[in-house]
């Protein structure tokens, strides 16, 4: 049987039409994660934390303190002092950080108890019980004021106004 050059011609239209739409077709279903946090989303190094009661100023670079937010997840993490993760809302100039957990890679990350919260001090966090309950478990939270917020630089105020947190992009 012998082929026409017209229908060979409608043959690969009507493939590419099949093979367009599938493609179409398969973007639209994938589903994209994408999140509203400006440039917060990003790793922050902790280069420095002024107190601002005593003027004071503590040199975080040595103790390679990190911050990172994707999505509603933050991490914080340091060369000595392990890896946490908590949930956090971003809202115009205000940084709300809550439920530590321990990041167990995969094994549950169980939520940090009020004796373990010291531990995150050296993340340049003061997290506290302000009796909020979510799924039963006391809620641990620190709320910041951002100062700065840009693809270079971050600076945070606490909620007590006692510290300033200096980050710049990692």
């Amino acid at each position: 049987m012998r082929i026409e050059p017209h229908s060979n011609k409608m043959m690969s239209k009507f493939l590419f039409f099949i093979l367009y739409s599938s493609f179409i077709i398969t973007l639209t279903g994938c589903e994209i994660n994408s999140s509203d946090n400006g440039d917060l989303d990003n790793w922050w190094y902790l280069r420095q934390v002024d107190n601002t009661t005593d003027g004071t100023n503590t040199d975080y670079v040595s103790k390679k303190v990190f911050w990172s937010y994707i999505g509603k997840i933050m991490q914080t993490q340091g060369a000595s002092a392990g890896t946490y993760l908590y949930r956090f809302e971003h809202k115009n100039n205000t940084l709300r950080v809550y439920s530590p957990r321990h990041h167990s890679k995969g094994k549950g990350d169980p939520l940090l108890t009020a004796d373990e919260l010291s531990k995150l001090t050296i993340h340049g966090l003061h997290l506290k019980d302000k009796g909020n309950i979510i799924d039963g478990e006391a809620v641990y939270e620190e709320t910041f004021t951002i100062e700065e917020l840009n693809s270079d630089r971050m600076t945070l105020l606490n909620e007590d106004k006692t510290l300033r947190l200096h980050f710049i992009a990692w």
